[in-house]
């Protein structure tokens, strides 16, 4: 069995289970979206987006150390990123409406899943979700241009897809 060591992984997912395989893959494309989204952001100028974007990267990537105390750390750096983006669509001038509302409304659906997730409170605000989704993609197909938001809204929109498919 693959990654059957731990104790607390072996209880939930082995014995012929497919949900290691799925939560392997889930950890695998989390990460390689990070790290590409960081590879965009230093395509611009600025240093706001590009906080983000390593931040973001540095609290996904923590989850390959196995350290639980590392993973918790990370988490709460995601939560924290999340009220960050939450500001910046807020602050920043060079947006228009929409993108400010895209980014703003993400940030704050992130932020508040994210303290329920926390908190191990009951799921049902990741179904609010499809707000922040919806908005999130007509903006970028209204768009149709690299921007350097997108560096950490790709992984953001990835990340909330993924947050209502746990649902399932």
């Amino acid at each position: 069995m693959l990654f059957c060591t731990n104790v607390r992984v072996k209880k939930i997912f082995c014995k012929g289970s497919i949900f290691i395989y799925i939560w392997l893959f889930r950890k695998l494309l989390l990460s390689t979206i990070v790290v590409l989204g960081t590879f965009t952001a230093f395509k611009f100028k600025g240093i706001y987006h590009k906080v983000i974007s390593i931040g973001v990267t540095i609290s996904v990537l923590s989850v390959w150390t196995g350290n639980r105390y590392v993973i918790t750390g990370g988490f709460i750096a995601i939560v924290l990123l999340t009220i960050t983006s939450f500001i910046y669509g807020l602050t920043v001038k060079e947006l228009n409406n929409f993108e400010k509302i895209s980014i703003t409304t993400m940030g704050l659906f992130l932020a508040i899943n994210s303290i329920f997730d926390f908190f191990h409170l009951p799921g049902i605000v990741k179904i609010s979700m499809t707000v922040p989704i919806t908005i999130t993609l007509v903006t970028f197909l209204r768009n149709r241009k690299l921007t350097k938001e997108m560096s950490f809204m790709m992984f953001w929109l990835f990340y909330s897809t993924l947050e209502i498919l746990r649902l399932l």
